[in-house]
């Protein structure tokens, strides 16, 4: 069983639970044992969150970060800390830019 949280529903807090199946590999040589299972589109691994939610987790991280970020997730029915929301912060990757003496 499995549970990722999912974007609020009518101002509700949504979470999917789900059945997934654990794989074993049969190789020795293989450094993973064990494989879970994921669903295209709803799950990406080791992540409690759903894609859609994380997009707007990072949007909103984006924009304000730290505190205010969780004050304002709260009022889109997603309880995060602010030290979570500084490490999303810190997980988007930053842009490419041109060498300006190039």
């Amino acid at each position: 069983m499995r549970h990722v949280a999912d974007e609020a529903i009518g101002g509700r807090p949504a979470v999917i639970g789900l059945s997934v199946r654990r794989l074993y590999c049969e190789n020795p040589a293989c450094a993973k044992r064990t494989f879970a299972e994921q669903v295209e589109g709803l799950t990406v691994r080791y992540q409690w969150r759903t894609p859609a939610l994380q997009a707007v987790v990072e949007a909103v991280a984006h924009a304000l970060a730290g505190k205010a970020e969780a004050r304002l997730l709260l009022h889109l029915h997603q309880v995060l800390s602010w030290a979570t929301m500084l490490a999303c912060l810190m997980r988007i990757p930053l842009p490419e830019r041109p060498c300006p003496g190039c």
